[in-house]
């Protein structure tokens, strides 16, 4: 019997993302991993858009999978040396494992798509999640910095780098590591849009 697996498409968000992403970005569980945790008003959603139109270092793409939006795939910094990554998953009932293809995704991204030379990453330390998913990646660990305080806790914000001449050389081992659905519906992830 043949098993099939998800289409990764990574599409460039416009206009006609906007109320989605807004409200994606707005709810509890991902607002909680954010820097900034506050509700974003439409307003500031669309002054963020129009400034993300105008800068070249920043892109931000919608997570499509078997041609149904999830989530969010996001670089910013494409003209330096070490762009950051982010992103999130929106929708909740989607195909397991799809934090691990975006965490495949941002970094072949980056080292197909751009000349930067490392891939940089922040993580609020209550996220255990995502420091588990990097550290099974393999991103080496920086200093950790203060984060601030929530709900009368302080927490830390976690900081890591990939150089891409490590993810060119482990990628084939670091999904060895990886469940074999996850191996297979890695080599569906493409990018639409234009090369930088």
């Amino acid at each position: 019997m043949s098993r099939t697996y998800p289409k990764s498409v990574f599409r460039v968000f416009d206009e006609h993302h906007l109320e989605r992403v807004w409200k994606w970005r707005n709810q509890a569980h991902i607002r909680i991993n954010m820097h900034n945790d506050k509700t974003i008003p439409w307003h500031e959603h669309l002054s963020w858009f129009e400034s993300l139109k105008q800068d070249p270092t920043r892109q931000f793409f919608v997570f499509y999978q078997n041609d149904r939006p999830i989530g969010v795939l996001n670089f910013s910094g494409l003209d330096t040396e070490e762009p950051e990554w982010g992103c999130y998953l929106g929708e909740a009932d989607i195909w397991p494992g799809s934090g691990l293809l975006l965490e495949v995704a941002a970094l072949d991204y980056v080292a197909d798509y751009t000349k930067a030379k490392a891939l940089y990453a922040e993580v609020l330390s209550f996220n255990q999640a995502v420091i588990k998913l990097h550290r099974l990646f393999e991103y080496q660990s920086l200093e950790s910095r203060d984060g601030g305080v929530r709900e009368g806790k302080a927490f830390e914000v976690h900081r890591f780098r990939y150089p891409l001449t490590d993810w060119r050389q482990r990628r084939q081992n670091i999904l060895k590591k990886l469940p074999a659905q996850i191996r297979e519906a890695s080599q569906l992830i493409d990018f639409e849009q234009e090369l930088l």
